[in-house]
């Protein structure tokens, strides 16, 4: 067990934690140990890491006046954006955005004004799944952890954030990179996700596969009877009547499931897969992904007698064409005779008649609402449609664009985290930090790198169901 009256005694601590071995466990005891010195600032990497720190404060009774959490980048943005009056700020979704402000909040945290206002609003620092810094960042936050006691908390063995080439992830085995954090270096020893009645079995085996991971060593999945594999042609997940197709589909039934898919690099896979199996489960989203702001945009340039063309043209991104064709044509709402059908239209087409007379964004948030309930449409993007309606109303309150409401919509996501759907497919990218009862991983033989295949094999509390077309995995050394 962690000392956590040592780990936090220093003003320079690192804490090197496996996935499921009690790191947000050892934060919300920091904490407590810490609630009467002030607050203390919590930084991670992803919303969803947020809302699960909140969640395990909120249950340890953790007074939310004692810390303030939020992503790196988001809090990075939060002092640029306040501070910075330039032009020259790529827009969000760009991929220098971020490089950018890095760039602008190493300069204004170096300033003495920004100093006393960080050290007059925080006592402390933890920076939370350390191991996906980059370079960059670590600069930052190297900076920042000169002003007060910081603490370091992550896995090597779970870097998989690495998007810029230029840009690489910090070392935290490199005593010379981590400055004098390595003076004082602790290390959880035991699984502890998977103790109090959930699978104590399965933390035994992950443990083992850890090592192996380590080692460069190929994974062996029948020597580990906590762990359900299956082996399937890949092709087969695509037809109803096979064996693979009917297993995932049993899992369905579970109330706690997450499915991940091994490719990170397009959504189209997921999204076919959600669309095979009848919409049972919701699709995980990046934060910045661009469609989100590319369909809040069209909102903003709607032309005369084109609000029912341009509703369609984003629908088709978020619903199933084939019945949204059969409401829609190219030049808009259709002309319906069959009485019910009528009925059926009848309140879309009357909003948007009244939007053409008098346009307002609260009128199209109401024409988006109607959609759903439009015979057999169904919504394969959920996240998107209820972004764009949240946006739609706060641009129409506020005054402002669509695409500036969907900007600041995602941003507060960003700085307060998203509590993720109980069933639900993503990527390693999208679930790390993340936990189900049961996880499902699909065609683990495609994951090429040891890192995602920890990250996946190491989601789920109670049940690890595998596929793939080989027993043996065997990715690329680290």
């Amino acid at each position: 067990m962690l000392d956590i009256d040592r780990f936090v005694s220093h003003d320079k601590t690192m804490l090197i934690a496996p996935a499921g071995y009690g790191k947000t466990h050892s934060i919300a005891a920091s904490m407590n140990a810490l609630k009467s010195n002030g607050k203390h600032l919590i930084l991670t990497h992803t919303h969803a890491g947020i809302a699960s720190i909140k969640e395990k404060l909120k249950k340890e009774n953790i007074p939310s006046k004692c810390f303030h959490v939020e992503t790196i980048s988001g809090f990075a943005q939060r002092y640029v954006l306040s501070f910075y009056n330039g032009e020259d700020i790529p827009e969000l979704g760009d991929k220098a955005y971020f490089g950018f402000i890095l760039k602008k909040a190493l300069y204004y945290f170096s300033l003495k004004p920004i100093q006393k206002i960080l050290l007059r609003s925080y006592s402390s620092l933890f920076v939370d799944e350390y191991q996906d810094c980059s370079s960059n960042q670590h600069n930052l936050i190297l900076l920042i952890s000169s002003l007060f006691p910081t603490r370091f908390l992550g896995d090597p063995l779970q870097g998989i954030f690495q998007f810029d080439p230029l840009d690489l992830l910090v070392d935290m085995g490199n005593n010379t990179q981590m400055e004098g954090f390595s003076a004082n270096k602790y290390e959880l020893q035991q699984p502890q996700r998977w103790l109090r009645g959930n699978n104590e079995n399965l933390g035994e085996a992950l443990k083992a596969i850890r090592t192996e991971l380590l080692l460069g060593n190929p994974i062996n999945l029948s020597l580990y009877a906590a762990i359900e594999s299956h082996c399937f042609k890949e092709e087969d997940i695509n037809d109803p009547t096979s064996e693979y197709y009917r297993k995932v589909n049993f899992f369905l039934n579970d109330n706690s499931l997450l499915i991940i898919h091994p490719n990170t690099t397009s959504i189209n896979p997921r999204l076919s897969l959600i669309k095979k199996f009848k919409n049972r489960f919701t699709l995980l989203e990046s934060i910045d992904d661009k469609d989100f702001y590319k369909l809040a945009g069209k909102f903003d340039n709607i032309l005369a007698g084109q609000s029912a063309l341009v509703i369609k043209e984003i629908c088709i991104a978020i619903f199933n064409k084939t019945e949204l064709d059969k409401w829609f044509n190219d030049k808009g709402l259709k002309s319906k005779t069959k009485p019910d059908e009528k009925e059926l239209i009848k309140p879309l087409k009357s909003i948007i008649d009244d939007y053409e007379t008098n346009p307002s964004f609260k009128k199209l948030r109401e024409a988006m609402l109607e959609i759903p309930k439009l015979p057999m449409l169904k919504c394969y993007r959920k996240e998107i449609f209820n972004c764009l309606c949240k946006s739609l109303l706060y641009a129409d309150i506020e005054k402002t664009t669509v695409l500036n409401a969907m900007i600041e919509t995602r941003n507060t996501i960003r700085r307060y985290g998203k509590k993720t759907n109980i069933k639900c497919i993503g990527t390693t990218l999208l679930t790390k930090g993340l936990e189900f009862d049961t996880v499902i991983i699909l065609n683990a033989h495609q994951f090429d790198c040891p890192k995602h295949l920890y990250v996946a094999l190491t989601r789920a509390c109670k049940k690890l169901v595998i596929f793939s077309n080989n027993k043996i995995l065997a990715p690329k050394s680290i």
